[in-house]
């Protein structure tokens, strides 16, 4: 899904050039290319091809493709999913419920920020769902924006 509003970002990270859905993905590529020139994980990929998962859903066993944003290696040997969202409508949150359950691969999940008392009905929901969420995986970084990226900031090229 596209959404008119979100511009996409072409930019140098980790010496590959990227089109990021988003300035939320630019940056958090960012950060992983930081987590792993510090040591911290030993390699991550945008969007890599050879990481879909098949996800089994519902009774007839339909498969879901699941394209990660991001698969995160560390050094000893085990991978994680890092998956941003700047929207989190009903059909991502049953794809990462589903991946949770079927996959041993942890699931951190990133949102730029989000408001602790939000006026909108929708954004309410869509923090609700990711609350109903956080059972199901590693972790959720609820504002990357002040906790990450604030910190970061000199790092990117915008």
């Amino acid at each position: 899904m596209t959404f008119g509003h979100v511009k996409r970002v072409t930019q140098q990270v980790g010496g590959k050039t990227h089109t990021f859905r988003s300035l939320l993905e630019y940056r958090w590529a960012v950060w992983c290319e930081f987590r792993r020139q510090q040591g911290i994980i030993a390699d991550w990929t945008y969007e890599d091809p050879d990481a879909v998962l098949r996800l089994v859903k519902g009774h007839h066993l339909n498969i879901k493709e699941y394209h990660p944003d991001f698969t995160i290696l560390y050094p000893n040997g085990d991978y994680e999913t890092e998956e941003t969202k700047g929207y989190f409508p009903p059909k991502d949150f049953t794809t990462l419920k589903l991946a949770a359950e079927q996959y041993e691969n942890p699931i951190t999940l990133i949102f730029a920020s989000t408001a602790k008392n939000p006026k909108s009905a929708s954004i309410r929901a869509q923090i609700r769902r990711a609350e109903r969420l956080e059972p199901h995986i590693k972790r959720i970084v609820w504002n990357a924006n002040r906790d990450i990226f604030q910190k970061i900031k000199h790092l990117f090229d915008e």
